[in-house]
């Protein structure tokens, strides 16, 4: 019996904020914001180049295999600091391949007594699906010749926005932010259509004062609030109604993680994340001159329990001060919890 609708080769069988989101879940998100929050770049004072690689749902085939590279830096013009910045995505899940290519802007103003950005992403994002290796069974109950399903390899491209707000000041910081503003439809093929819905971001971080000096608690939050990206044929009439109806209780679907980390002289640390109704985070690294690496592993307290035994996330990120003026006025100091 031919589908009208059919979201290819998605994992099924996680929790519906998992299969909801078309963005990456990041354990380490603290120490790449500007993936998500443009207004970011340039906020440290310093020029930073993150790599960050996930490993997502070990033991299931097809699971999320994702590649960040993000790069920002602060600049000097007409008097007042902007921040600049520039960011390669790749990610794999089932027979879908993202690719995504990104520059950033921050306008910055010194705003009481703290610092406050807006900032601004563009760039082009294209999706990929490998219709080649679609399996689909010989029974009366499938057509192997369903026009919702390709064939063949498929793409096609888009244009992509998103839109940022950050302040941060002494001791703790804050930021707001929506990714895919246009929502955009990328074309495969003449029949087949993927859309990549808005995604909403919150993102706040205290630190906790402590009696031991060379001790450090660091607190973060992020809160993510997404819909149901799909996968339609262009000529569905069906196509809304169906996602309307079926995937009702998915279209709207917040996530929050929680993290604490313990930082030792500035130059180590570990700590715990908690992400709700998903997973516990256990996170370790350190820090040497201007070279800074971290690791975090995914405990699943979620159903896919049953298929995986967790997931694998590292990050290196490499930091250089920036001295922009001789004199202190509008020189940003680094944000002691990044």
């Amino acid at each position: 019996m031919k589908k009208k609708f059919l979201p290819i080769v998605i994992i099924l069988i996680g929790s519906s904020s998992v299969r909801a989101q078309f963005d990456t879940q990041l354990s380490n998100y603290w120490a790449t914001i500007s993936y998500f929050n443009p207004a970011y770049a340039g906020q440290s004072g310093k020029l930073e180049a993150t790599l960050m690689s996930r490993i997502q749902w070990l033991g299931i085939s097809g699971a999320p295999r994702t590649t960040i590279l993000t790069a920002n830096m602060p600049y000097q013009l007409f008097g007042r600091t902007h921040g600049v910045g520039a960011m390669l995505y790749n990610d794999r899940i089932g027979l879908f391949s993202t690719t995504a290519y990104y520059g950033q802007y921050a306008w910055k103003k010194k705003l009481f007594k703290g610092d406050f950005s807006a900032g601004l992403q563009g760039g082009s994002i294209s999706q990929s699906f490998d219709g080649t290796k679609v399996y689909i069974p010989e029974d009366d109950y499938h057509s192997a010749t369903d026009e919702a399903i390709p064939t063949s390899s498929v793409s096609g491209n888009g244009i992509d926005l998103s839109l940022g707000l950050f302040y941060s000041k002494d001791k703790w910081f804050a930021g707001l932010s929506v990714n895919h503003l246009l929502s955009p439809h990328i074309d495969l093929n003449e029949n087949n259509v993927f859309e990549i819905p808005r995604s909403y971001y919150f993102v706040a971080g205290y630190n906790i004062p402590l009696n031991n000096p060379l001790l450090e608690l660091q607190s973060t939050l992020l809160l993510k609030t997404m819909q149901m990206s799909s996968y339609a044929l262009k000529s569905d009439s069906l196509t809304e109604t169906i996602k309307g109806n079926t995937l009702k209780a998915m279209l709207h679907n917040s996530q929050v993680d929680i993290s604490v980390r313990m930082i030792y002289d500035k130059k180590f640390w570990g700590g715990l994340s908690l992400r709700y109704g998903d997973a516990v985070v256990l996170m370790l690294g350190g820090k040497f001159k201007m070279i800074e690496a971290g690791y975090a592993y995914d405990f699943p307290i979620s159903r896919i329990i049953k298929a995986s035994t967790g997931s694998h996330e590292l990050f290196i990120r490499y930091n250089m001060d920036l001295n922009l003026k001789k004199k202190g006025k509008y020189k940003h100091k680094s944000v002691r919890i990044l």
